[in-house]
């Protein structure tokens, strides 16, 4: 088989993961790395003993024949300068999220897709942890009965490292959501199987070395009456975790403990769900392995992946609602909300 060619824009923490990703699978290897500072590159280069050219202009690297497929992971203002020319170039786009930091961006970048008709994946990568897929599957199987009401958390000290310094910034990264917590609202999202139509949110800063509020915490109310709460902090004190909670007629889900009498009769208290847990926040814990293989299968087999840049444009809006209702201090809900997609 024809092995697809990768290029990887961005040679920070996360393109390290798609390095290992497309190395692991035989279908697929890393053809060029792009970096505006070419040491970041040649480091990569020489660690994963790749056999690729590295360019400092991300136009050079698209006129190349090898390449179906551009991974931007960039910092997050800027994506839509390269989602676009990738796409208008015909190659396939794995976007790290946020997929943008204003609704005006993600609208750019769906119209060059669409246009185009290339593939894309989001990174929320969150989306082949076991514990995760675990939870789909129980949805699916309808384990929990009618679900009424799904919660998520983001909860990630920020140390701010040298290296990482651009997270904190509100131009470069946007805001904690946006910045991270927008992993989150994608479960929220997914778990739900519906619709978000109204976002109630409130924020605060503590001291802390970022440029924008680090704790939000959100309401939402999906379209089938169901309701939703997240958390995103920055400024928490504690080891990372990302909570989830289901709740049904017929079940509950606390993290990796279940209580499902309908699955197992008899059942008087929770038990534990032995898999790995999404309780790092270190990418290197994350699954991108899972993502990469299921974005080759999908261009591969010509299906639509998932999440892809039209789903993940539906969590952006729940975040720039959440936002706005932060700052505005009131809800944000119909006519208002759907401009945000």
């Amino acid at each position: 088989m024809k092995k697809l060619g990768a290029a990887i824009i961005g040679c920070g923490w996360v393109a390290q993961e798609y390095v290992k990703a497309f190395q692991k699978d035989e279908r697929s290897e890393v053809r060029t790395l792009v970096s505006r500072n070419r040491a970041n590159a040649e480091r990569y280069r020489e660690r994963y003993n790749l056999q690729c050219t590295i360019e400092t202009d991300a136009s050079k690297m698209l006129e190349q024949k090898d390449v179906d497929i551009v991974v931007v992971c960039t910092p997050h203002n800027v994506h839509t300068e390269y989602v676009v020319a990738a796409a208008e170039a015909g190659r396939h786009v794995i976007i790290e999220k946020p997929a943008a930091l204003t609704p005006e961006d993600v609208h750019k970048q769906r119209e060059a897709v669409r246009k185009n008709n290339v593939k894309t994946v989001v990174g929320f990568v969150l989306h082949w942890n076991p514990l995760l897929m675990t939870i789909d599957r129980l949805i699916e199987q309808g384990v929990f009965g009618d679900i009424f009401m799904v919660e998520v958390d983001y909860l990630h000290r920020i140390w701010m490292k040298p290296e990482e310094k651009w997270f904190g910034s509100r131009r470069q990264s946007g805001t904690a959501l946006l910045t991270a917590g927008c992993h989150a609202i994608d479960a929220l999202r997914w778990f739900a199987r519906t619709e978000v139509e109204q976002v109630s949110a409130y924020q605060l800063k503590t001291e802390n070395p970022i440029q924008y509020p680090g704790t939000i915490s959100i309401n939402v109310k999906f379209k089938d009456g169901k309701v939703g709460r997240s958390t995103t902090s920055f400024d928490v004190k504690m080891p990372y975790r990302f909570n989830i909670g289901i709740y049904g007629t017929e079940g509950t889900l606390r993290n990796d403990e279940l209580f499902a009498p309908k699955l197992f009769p008899g059942q008087n208290n929770f038990l534990k769900i032995p898999c790995v847990l999404p309780d790092s926040g270190d990418v290197a814990h994350h699954p991108f392995e899972g993502e990469v293989s299921h974005f080759l299968d999908c261009i591969i087999e010509d299906r639509q992946p998932f999440p892809d840049l039209e789903d993940a444009a539906k969590t952006q809006a729940v975040c720039f609602a959440a936002d706005l209702s932060a700052e505005s201090g009131r809800p944000v809900a119909n006519s208002e909300f759907e401009n945000l997609l």
